[in-house]
């Protein structure tokens, strides 16, 4: 069954105390981000901002998984599509990275390609000592995206973010907390529960406060997403990104060709 015909929605809102939470709700495709999944984001940060009564959002997957990233079924666009398409993901991770309450992420599962991008646009990373982030990027012919060229080297330093985008090395629950990846681990099925009580936390501090900090940061991270729709469209359209994802769903190694 596809998005279109199933009323499920894409996106759960849930209120707890003062505390939005959003979960990415396309658990047969482990959350990946198809369009109407990222309109439900978009409609939920914005619902955020219009109301002063929300002080922190929490971001999660539901199914046991964060999210695997863009849907590889729905990238078959032309090249203006796919600019449209950027225009759509930089005006989200700019909602998410500048948010007027801090943003803690969740993370159950995994969290590959866009979906790794997008756990680390939030202030704080929570994971289960079983989750997984997986830049596949290179494997499917494509840049890191959501900011993860700038998210990644200010968490772990620029010397091991290139280890990990280049060799496109999945790291696992404890390594990412060593490595500084990640602020919190948990049991498995408590990421969440952690999350809304470190959100509890910002009750306590003043908003405006809060909110000019995450204005400074969040500036960092706009070189990075242009450069990803600058670049990313082209490599859309290119013969190993369609190998890459040709290979990826026929569960084979792919046949890229020589530079």
């Amino acid at each position: 069954m596809t998005v279109a015909e199933t009323s499920e929605p894409q996106v759960l809102s849930e209120r707890r105390g003062s505390t939005l939470i959003l979960t990415m709700n396309n658990p047969a495709r482990r959350n990946a981000l198809n369009p109407a999944l990222v309109r439900g984001l978009e409609d939920g940060f914005a619902a955020q901002e219009a109301d002063p009564t929300i002080r922190a959002v929490v971001l999660t997957g539901a199914g046991g998984h964060f999210c695997s990233g863009g849907d590889l079924t729905t990238m078959d666009l032309g090249r203006g599509a796919k600019r449209a398409q950027f225009d759509v993901s930089r005006k989200l991770a700019l909602q998410i990275a500048g948010a007027s309450v801090p943003v803690i992420t969740a993370v159950e599962g995994w969290a590959a390609g866009a979906g790794f991008g997008l756990a680390l646009l939030g202030d704080t990373v929570v994971a289960s000592r079983e989750a997984g982030f997986l830049p596949a990027f290179p494997k499917v012919g494509l840049i890191p995206d959501y900011g993860l060229l700038e998210t990644l080297p200010r968490r772990v330093g620029l010397a091991l973010a290139k280890q990990i985008l280049l060799y496109a090395r999945p790291i696992r629950g404890p390594e990412a907390r060593e490595v500084r990846l990640v602020d919190e681990l948990v049991e498995p099925g408590t990421a969440v529960d952690r999350a809304v009580e470190l959100a509890g936390s910002f009750s306590g501090l003043a908003p405006r406060a809060l909110r000019a900090i995450k204005d400074y940061y969040a500036t960092k991270i706009t070189p990075a997403l242009d450069y990803e729709r600058l670049i990313q469209p082209e490599l859309l359209m290119s013969d190993d990104a369609a190998e890459g994802r040709a290979a990826f769903l026929e569960k084979r190694l792919p046949a890229f060709k020589d530079r």
